[in-house]
């Protein structure tokens, strides 16, 4: 597994600088406000430290431990990273807030043990309190999908 990790971490390394490089291009901050290339900024130098600490961690590190592929946990796993893929390619062709309202419901239900008008109302608050601070306060548009 060590060496698994070594070419994970080298994959991330070599994605941050990538990253890194393409949001330079990006237009600078203007009189103190955040520009767009802030954020890809903060992200790839959060991304290659991590690396650079996955790295060094695994290369010094004495004992092998044996992970399993398939298991119970990791089909949670991969069934949840098939539902975001999902939400990601239904949001592009319906529309954000129908589709995380769809998506946030069904997480709830399915990694929880609530009531169903319970797990209706978090998934309308939370997807309403995110499109608001988007649209309203950081003046993102949301114009992709057919539905609001």
């Amino acid at each position: 597994m060590r060496s698994g990790k070594l070419v994970l971490a080298a994959g991330f390394l070599v994605l941050s600088i990538f990253v890194f490089i393409l949001s330079l291009q990006l237009p600078p901050t203007r009189n103190g406000v955040p520009g767009p290339a802030t954020w890809p900024v903060l992200v790839s130098i959060v991304m290659f430290i991590s690396a650079i600490s996955l790295g060094v961690k695994e290369f010094f590190k004495s004992n092998e431990t044996v992970i399993k592929i398939i298991g119970k946990d990791q089909i949670r796993v991969y069934i949840s990273m098939t539902a975001l893929f999902a939400y990601l390619v239904s949001m592009m062709l319906i529309g954000f807030s129908v589709s995380t309202f769809i998506m946030l419901y069904g997480f709830i239900t399915w990694l929880g043990n609530y009531k169903w008008h319970f797990r209706v109302i978090c998934a309308l608050v939370i997807t309403t309190i995110v499109y608001c601070v988007f649209h309203f306060v950081l003046k993102v548009p949301f114009r992709f999908g057919i539905l609001f």
